[in-house]
């Protein structure tokens, strides 16, 4: 009976994930472009963040599926070292060198709006934080 019931919630959730679809923010201020996170509902939410030269991360705004992990990939295409830091949700601390890739998986098991920042001295303030959002 659990069997089936678990199989009956799963093909509800991949109905409903398919039918809404998760999205991932982009953009800065006054944006309303989304681009879908791909996963299947049994997997790990795929996210990808960026740093360039300028000190924000792309995107800014995350939105993902609470409970169902998520691997972050965290690519730095900028000179010095940067982190990915969430912690509330968390907590969770993905970190990149200068020209290099890093990820991590992690899961926000309660749905709510957690802010997310570069840990490196002066970086927050200088402009590199976020929000992801778990539905």
């Amino acid at each position: 009976m659990h069997k089936q019931l678990r199989a009956l919630i799963l093909a509800a959730g991949v109905a409903l994930t398919t039918a809404c679809g998760a999205t991932v923010a982009t953009g800065g201020p006054g944006a309303s472009v989304a681009i879908p996170a791909p996963a299947p509902a049994a997997g790990a939410q795929q996210v990808t963040v960026t740093i360039g030269s300028a000190m924000q991360f792309a995107p800014s705004a995350i939105l993902i599926r609470a409970g169902q992990p998520i691997e972050l990939t965290l690519r730095n295409g900028g000179g010095i070292p940067h982190d990915f830091t969430l912690a509330e949700g968390g907590p969770v601390k993905i970190e990149a060198q200068g020209g290099q890739t890093a990820r991590g998986t992690f899961t926000i098991d309660t749905p709510g709006t957690y802010a997310f920042v570069c840990s490196v001295p002066g970086h927050a303030t200088a402009g590199m934080r976020g929000t992801i959002t778990a539905q």
